[in-house]
């Protein structure tokens, strides 16, 4: 049996070293690691065979290496390394220099009938590909927590039995509360307790259907205080149709949620005024043109948009007043108001149209050729973007809604 050729065609990483650290022998799987020929390595000092990357001070571990092979020597024990980054030197023929590696080691001695040392065996494996995708991985992981952090909502994740994941950073700024929750499982703490009962239910349903959650609750604030949000959860699907998480966010309706509450209360009062007009016409055609006039005189500039294009329908005198003279009902805004897009919030339209999320701007500088003129005028706004649906939960178009700060302010 030709024992050395079985050695060296062992399927491992292995090199062989003397007491005083010269290189008696390698198996091919080590050389094609290294990049080395045998010619290269047999009695050469190990160590200076594979010198630190003097460019890269998180790859300076030959002391590491080293200490550990001194302890064999002194112990005549098996030493382990963790893993650790060790760059390896290319051949000029690829370039030179170093490559980035990662490794995890076992230096065992072996003694002879004396106890004497002969030779160190040190068995190495590669893990950079491993070290190189965790990295990744983390990134990725850093990017996405990123992104969720930076978003104005509250964003939220679940499992696909409804346990929460992860909160982002808004959540805890908002509500007052801290990573702990997700252990305790104690979000519910902050739902008002008349909304509680509901979450649960509807929850319940769209846990058992995998159908999406969407439903205007009350949470609380750090404060104690109790504000009204949108909040919808969609579920993520792998390749076979199993929901493997929930992805959610609550976008805060509270300003909005009091505005429309005052409207329909003024449109109560000019319902009780306007009885013979409403037994005239009907109450259902009385009632949405009683609504569509207290829009139209509404405080707050509002307009509606439609279909992908995001075509002028609908606007109030309000929002005519921020143009005047000028008719954009039926013109796409990109056509209208070129500047605008311009600025990005078309982008922006497309997005709320595509997703269904709704969009809020809270005193933002937005510049206007108001007049038509190519004058153009810096203003300061707060308005949202909120999809409008169909019978068939359709987005169909989007409503406008804000007021002009600085007129707030001079008023």
């Amino acid at each position: 049996m030709d024992s050395y050729k079985l050695l060296i065609n062992l399927p491992d990483t292995i090199v062989f070293l003397s007491p005083n650290l010269k290189v008696v022998d390698a198996t091919d799987e080590y050389l094609k690691a290294t990049m080395k020929t045998r010619e290269e390595l047999i009695g050469q000092d190990f160590l200076t065979t594979f010198p630190d990357n003097p460019s890269e001070l998180l790859s300076h571990n030959m002391m590491i290496v080293r200490d550990s092979l001194m302890r064999v020597i002194a112990t005549k024990d098996t030493d382990l390394l963790a893993t650790l980054r060790y760059d390896i030197p290319k051949p000029e023929s690829q370039g030179g220099g170093f490559e980035e590696r990662y490794w995890e080691a076992v230096h065992k001695p072996v003694v002879d009938e004396n106890g004497n040392l002969k030779y160190i065996i040190q068995r190495t494996s590669d893990v950079t590909q491993n070290v190189l995708a965790k990295r990744a991985a983390e990134l990725e992981e850093n990017k996405y927590r990123f992104m969720m952090n930076a978003l104005p909502q509250l964003i939220y994740t679940t499992d696909n039995t409804g346990r929460a994941t992860f909160f982002n950073q808004k959540w805890y700024d908002y509500t007052g509360t801290n990573p702990d929750i997700l252990a305790t499982n104690s979000w519910q703490s902050s739902i008002h307790p008349e909304d509680l009962p509901k979450v649960i239910e509807k929850v319940g349903h769209s846990l058992r259907n995998g159908t999406e959650f969407q439903m205007e609750l009350r949470v609380r604030n750090g404060k104690g205080i109790y504000r009204w949000f949108l909040t919808r959860s969609i579920p993520m699907r792998d390749e076979n149709n199993n929901i493997l998480m929930w992805v959610g966010s609550s976008v805060d309706v509270h300003n909005t949620r009091e505005m429309v509450f005052e409207l329909e209360q003024s449109h109560e009062q000019m319902v009780e005024l306007s009885e013979q007009v409403q037994q005239a016409y009907g109450k259902a055609e009385a009632e949405r043109k009683v609504l569509h006039n207290l829009i139209m005189k509404a405080p707050v500039f509002f307009c509606v948009l439609r279909g992908p294009e995001h075509r002028y329908e609908l606007m109030n005198e309000r929002y005519q007043k921020l143009f005047p003279n000028r008719n954009l009902i039926g013109q796409s805004v990109a056509e209208a108001l070129p500047e605008v897009a311009e600025q990005g919030f078309v982008k922006v339209l497309d997005e709320v149209y595509e997703t269904g999320r709704e969009f809020v701007a809270e005193k933002i500088k937005v510049t206007l050729d108001r007049y038509g003129n190519g004058k153009l005028e810096e203003m300061t706004l707060t308005f949202m973007y909120q999809t409008i649906y169909d019978e068939n939960s359709k987005v169909t178009g989007i409503m406008v809604c804000g007021f002009d700060v600085g007129e707030q302010i001079s008023s």
